[in-house]
Parts: C-alpha cells; sequence; structure tokens
C-alpha cells in the first residue's frame, strides 16, 4: 500500500510554521536519506530552492526544509533511497505494455522511458546544465502516480496513449477526445494531460532537435549560413522556391523550398549517450570490453584501420570517452518502384565505441 506523504505539503502552512507531525516525519525523513551518505558529500537537498540538483549537510538541509518546504510534488523519494534499483519499483510503478504480435512502437516507447529512467543526478555542486536538468525532473514525474488509486506512473500513462496514436494512425483531434473520454472516468485530481500539444510539453525533455535546411534541387548548395538568404542556386540557377506563373506569364517565387535537407544535430544526441550512467560506461567498450572470442573480429576496435589509428592519433586515442563514429549513405525510394529511382539520401552517423547491439540504437540520420 502507498504511504500517504501530504504531510509534506500540509503540515506547512507558510515558512518557519509547521506541525508537530511534519517535524517529526521530516526528521524521520532526514535519518533515512542521511543514512545512504557513506561518503560525506551530503544529500540532494528535496527544498523548494535547491530542487534536488545540490547535496547539502544534514543541518543545512534541515533549514532549507523549514525555509522553504519540500519541492512541489515529489512524494516518491527517488533520490533519497527510492531509486530505480528498489525491487519493488518496476512492480509498482513500471507496467509495460505490449500487444499480441509485440509491437515494435510500443517497444521503442518504452526503451524510450527506460533511457530517461538510467539518468543519474551528478553530485557536483554547480547546477546542472538546462538539457541535463529537464532529464532530472522527467526523471521525478516518471515516479508520480497518475492518479492515487493506481500503480502506472504519469509517464508511463503518456507515452502508452502516444504509443496507441502512433501505431493506429489517430488524428489530433480523435486523440483529443480520447483524453477528454479518460479524463472524465478518472478520479479528481489525476495528472493525466487534456490534450495532445499538453502531452508533448510533458516529453518535451525527451525531444531531439532538428533542422530543416532548404537545399538546391539539383544538389549544388545548402542555403545556409552566408547563402541563407538566397533565392536561386549560385552553381545552376535553379529556384530555392517553387515557381508559379501569373496571368502575365511572370514567374512568382512561393514560400515552399523545392527540397529540404533534414538535419540530425550530432551534438546533442552524443551529450544523451552520456547522462546515462550505465550507457555512459558502455562508451567505452571498445577499449575495456570483455572479448569472448579473443581471436575475432568482434568489434571495429579489434581491426587492423582502428589499431593503426590509435598510434597515429595517440592524444585522441588515450581517451576512451572520445567518440569514434562511421558514417554511411544510400538512396531509397519510400513511395515504391513505380516513381523514381531514388526520393532520399539518408546519411547514418553510427557511434562506434558501443557494443554492436548498443550501435544500431543510437544511429544518427539526417535526409534529403
Amino acid at each position: 500500500m502507498e504511504e500517504d506523504r501530504s504531510w509534506m505539503y500540509n503540515g506547512r502552512r507558510k515558512r518557519n510554521q509547521v506541525s508537530a507531525d511534519w517535524i517529526l516525519k521530516t526528521t524521520d525523513f532526514l535519518d533515512r536519506a542521511f543514512s545512504r551518505d557513506t561518503s560525506g558529500d551530503g544529500v540532494m537537498c528535496p527544498c523548494n530552492y535547491c530542487n534536488n540538483t545540490r547535496p547539502q549537510t544534514r543541518d543545512t538541509m534541515r533549514k532549507h526544509l523549514f525555509k522553504h518546504g519540500f519541492r512541489p510534488e515529489y512524494t516518491v523519494w527517488v533520490y533519497h533511497g527510492e531509486s530505480d534499483s528498489d525491487p519493488t519499483r518496476d512492480d509498482v510503478l513500471r507496467q509495460r505494455t505490449f500487444d499480441e504480435d509485440g509491437d515494435a512502437e510500443v517497444h521503442r516507447m518504452d526503451d524510450m522511458v527506460d533511457d530517461v529512467r538510467d539518468a543519474h543526478i551528478s553530485v557536483e555542486e554547480e547546477e546542472p546544465e538546462p538539457i541535463a536538468r529537464a532529464f532530472y525532473e522527467m526523471l521525478t514525474a516518471s515516479n508520480q502516480p497518475l492518479h492515487a488509486h493506481t500503480e502506472v506512473s504519469q509517464l508511463d500513462a503518456i507515452t502508452r496513449l502516444l504509443a496507441v496514436k502512433s501505431q493506429f494512425s489517430i488524428s489530433i483531434a480523435g486523440f483529443d477526445a480520447l483524453l477528454n473520454v479518460f479524463g472524465a472516468l478518472l478520479p479528481q485530481g489525476h495528472k493525466l494531460p487534456l490534450n495532445l500539444y499538453e502531452a508533448k510539453k510533458f516529453l518535451s525533455a525527451l525531444n531531439m532537435p532538428y533542422e530543416k535546411i532548404d537545399v538546391c534541387p539539383k544538389h549544388c548548395m545548402l542555403f545556409r549560413k552566408e547563402n541563407s538568404e538566397k533565392t536561386h542556386c549560385d552553381k545552376c540557377g535553379e529556384s530555392r522556391y517553387m515557381e508559379v506563373q501569373n496571368s502575365y506569364g511572370e514567374k512568382k517565387q512561393l514560400k515552399f523550398p523545392m527540397k529540404v535537407l533534414r538535419y540530425l544535430p550530432f551534438i546533442p544526441r552524443l551529450q544523451r549517450l552520456y547522462m546515462s550512467e550505465p550507457q555512459a560506461k558502455q562508451m567505452t567498450w571498445h577499449k575495456y570490453g570483455h572479448r569472448y572470442h579473443p581471436n575475432k573480429i568482434v568489434h571495429p576496435a579489434d581491426a587492423e584501420a582502428w589499431k593503426q589509428f590509435d598510434p597515429d592519433f595517440s592524444e585522441f586515442a588515450s581517451d576512451a570517452r572520445n567518440v569514434r563514429i562511421a558514417i554511411a549513405t544510400d538512396g531509397f525510394n519510400p513511395f515504391g518502384m513505380g516513381a523514381a529511382s531514388y526520393t532520399c539520401w539518408p546519411v547514418f552517423v553510427i557511434p562506434l565505441n558501443l557494443p554492436q547491439v548498443f550501435a544500431s540504437r543510437n544511429t544518427t540520420c539526417s535526409s534529403v
């Protein structure tokens, strides 16, 4: 049965005005939190000011809690003993959804949620960078039950519904209508979003940026940086935008590009690989990973080209965390063989540090 922790907020009306029950249970909380502090470096402070981002001593944390109170909705103490390593956590707040065929869309959504849950708080004094902070807030939210009478977390509920929307191609209006029906059926005070916009906003920490770049229809140049304002290709003279002809035979450009490159920046994706402690360790596998077949090439690091690269670039090779990548490209036609031979040319960027079983999951792709 879930422990009632409403005392964290009901027992403190304002600064230094707290109930005896609040003092007693806050002391118990401090005892529990600092019983795990074997290093003496302090414990993440859950006050409304530190927001679980700064380690503090017991005395300082006690003062902060009296002054600022607990951060909102911190009823599952993920930073103070109720971490994702707890044996009951998967049973209580993690209920995977699989359809009868083991739908791949649901599996991918579950993998995405797992990646977020793998994120670990830094024990350093400075504030986390904005991307990391968003992940940590998402981690906390993932442990909030959808309502008081369920074992399904808010994050699980939203990701499951979005997976179903994608699987069955539900329209935005249809998805919003479903959320309204579900919301009316749930108990008062539930945390299900009102519409698709609110659902995507909740998952915004999972989003990865991408950039759309206009391209010459004949692939001569990109309209970016110093060429971002040009309307025609410097080499072939082709129009950047679609053109229409008026009744006088004059051509006019519309604001619809003829061809677009979708570029997924590589650096944010590399940063995400290092935001999960288990995955960050895997990023050094190429150097420290165990080979069960030492006489066979089981990883590109076992090949002669890799071994020759290390002495040629010894400074880069000295740190196993430096990322080595492979780039591959080929064209394909997503609309069937009846159309043009090639309509898409994806460029795949593959991190080679990882064991090969993980590398395919973390491939970055840009396409024209």
